[in-house]
């Protein structure tokens, strides 16, 4: 009798042909070391087998003994010791968007589709049965068409394909937790309606897969083909699963997870619709899926390009805590479509920001940078007080569960800025940011569209700097006529002197050699009037934003002098003096 090997050892040795320009290596990246699932394995998706008892570790340290406090309660309302009683009344299907009425007034423990996955981690962390049967019935309740206390999500009849993906993703995790807790008979029949999986057009598990739905420009995109590979990657060679079908399915898979990298998000994490919408394509199941994929399917499609790990860093980057602010407050300004989920941390739209974001951190410098921003911006203390600590204010199990296997407990943090860059740029969508440090509410963050970025809705291209402080100093500087052109080259720091396309020149200074935190200078037809200064015939405008006095700019010969910097003019560039900050 001749054996088939698994899908997922032999997508080990194929490669997606999607390599940016001038790559020089293979993306997705093999897994090094990375040895394939055996046929009825589990589980897989976040952790293996091997890695429970370091998990069952990390969950009786105080920040784990909190969180999984925090899943209990998301289960039942109470300790998560009995199935579930509340659900959505809004059974079959739905002819209208929206959460509907019951999501509203739903209480903590309301059924929701990682419930089965919730209680598949209380079985893992205990060994104890009973859990495993919560699971069974989780499905049971799904299968008979109750919904998500979102009623847009159910496992059946979904409010379409956008909804549909996460749906099923996230149930898929259930089986992977749930799936040695239960007998033959019942891990078969929860596979087969994984494989099976087809609530209409748009939404067979083939055509979620493939993104058929829709486009990667499209927030709906990275939520279908996000939930697939979940569902995927979950039976993968299990018993009572045509393989060789899933297995051509996870080849598909693999390109539509670069398509979204790639079409919909750029190499700087900016997403064709803006940030809210963004937020939906990345964090609501693709980026998990991300996770998932190198610890079930030994492909790293995070690592080898920016593009993932910025889709979860730009958060950090662009956000300026300040106190009395609620976060959606930090952000600005806010591009795109649907504002309401930035930062709308107890949602499923704008949730997990730390706990995925952990789960696609290229290595332990980018954990220790998101570890700090969480720290020093209140929200651990905020999380702490509500009783819902590491990033699970939602209702939704899976948070909780993302936070116990992705956060870096024990970890020492470190600042931000001396890991993640002070400037970067999307090349697809002509976006640019910089940030001269993060340290408290006078950081400035200044930002630019520099055309429009455009997938069903878009972000309007912008013609100014955007600079914003979260002291709330905020507005617009400059006139950027054409974009950038030539050589993108920033100090350390993240000072950087650019040309635009009408040939002015912008300077950002970061390096404080002016006695500002941070100082600004343009020439040419963009440069702002008011308050210009002449040097050898050539107008240099300059603004300091951020806390404190102004330093004075003075001119000496052919270049202006202010503080320690000198601003000079070659007849094409603005030249600084001391360029990036000296040790």
């Amino acid at each position: 009798m001749r054996c088939r090997p698994h899908p997922l050892a032999v997508l080990c040795a194929l490669t997606v042909a999607a390599l940016a320009p001038g790559a020089e290596q293979p993306w997705p990246a093999d897994v090094p070391e990375y040895k394939a699932p055996a046929a009825g394995e589990h589980p897989r998706l976040l952790f293996r087998k091997g890695d429970l008892a370091a998990l069952k570790q990390r969950a009786r340290t105080p920040e784990g003994q909190a969180v999984v406090k925090r899943l209990r309660a998301q289960l039942d309302g109470k300790d998560g010791e009995t199935m579930t009683a509340e659900f959505n009344p809004e059974k079959g299907p739905v002819k209208s968007d929206g959460a509907g009425a019951y999501e509203g007034k739903a209480p903590l423990g309301a059924f929701t589709f990682s419930h089965a996955a919730g209680y598949g981690m209380l079985y893992q962390l205990t060994g104890e049965q009973k859990y495993a049967e919560f699971g069974r019935l989780c499905f049971e309740k799904a299968l008979e068409g109750y919904r998500d206390r979102d009623r847009r999500y159910a496992f059946k009849a979904p409010f379409g394909a956008l909804r549909a993906g996460p749906s099923l993703g996230w149930m898929a995790l259930g089986y992977d937790l749930c799936h040695d807790g239960w007998d033959q008979a019942t891990r078969e029949k929860i596979a087969q309606v994984i494989a099976n999986y087809n609530e209409g057009q748009w939404m067979s598990l083939d055509e979620l897969a493939a993104g058929k739905r829709q486009h990667p420009g499209s927030n709906h995109w990275g939520m279908q083909v996000g939930g697939a590979a979940l569902a995927l990657l979950a039976i993968a060679g299990d018993p009572g699963v045509d393989g060789a079908k899933v297995g051509k399915l996870l080849e598909v898979s693999q390109k539509s997870m670069v398509r979204n990298l790639t079409e919909g998000f750029g190499d700087g994490g900016f997403f064709a619709e803006g940030d809210g919408t963004g937020s939906m394509s990345s964090h609501i199941v693709f980026l998990p899926a991300l996770q998932a994929w190198r610890v079930a399917g030994g492909k790293d499609f995070i690592a080898p390009r920016p593009n993932a790990q910025w889709a979860s860093l730009k958060w950090f980057f662009l956000s300026v805590p300040r106190p009395g602010a609620a976060p959606p407050q930090w952000f600005w300004p806010q591009r795109g479509g649907y504002p309401h989920n930035i930062w709308g941390r107890d949602d499923i739209s704008g949730g997990g920001y730390f706990s995925e974001g952990f789960g696609v951190a290229a290595g332990d410098g980018q954990k220790a940078a998101i570890l700090w921003f969480y720290n020093h911006s209140g929200l651990r203390e905020l999380d702490e007080k509500n009783g819902t600590p590491l990033d699970t204010p939602s209702h939704y199990p899976h948070h909780s569960i993302l936070s116990l296997v992705n956060w870096p407990i024990g970890m020492t943090e470190k600042n931000p800025g001396g890991i993640i860059p002070h400037a970067y740029r999307d090349t697809k969508w002509g976006f640019y940011a910089w940030r001269n440090r993060w340290q408290d509410a006078d950081d400035v963050v200044i930002s630019i569209l520099t055309r429009a970025a455009k997938g069903n809705m878009g972000a309007k291209g912008e013609g100014s700097l955007s600079i914003w402080t979260g002291s709330g100093k905020g507005g617009a500087w400059g006139s950027i006529r054409g974009g950038f052109t030539g050589e993108w080259a920033p100090a350390g720091d993240g000072s950087t002197v650019l040309t635009t396309g009408d040939g002015s020149s912008l300077a950002i200074d970061f390096s404080r050699a002016s006695g500002a935190d941070v100082m600004l200078v343009m020439a040419g037809p963009g440069a702002p009037a008011a308050g210009a200064i002449d040097v050898g015939g050539t107008k240099l405008s300059f603004l300091f934003p951020g806390k404190g006095e102004s330093p004075k700019p003075a001119v000496q010969g052919e270049q202006v002098v202010v503080g320690e910097q000198t601003v000079s003019f070659d007849g094409k560039r603005i030249v600084l003096g001391r360029m990036g900050a000296g040790k």
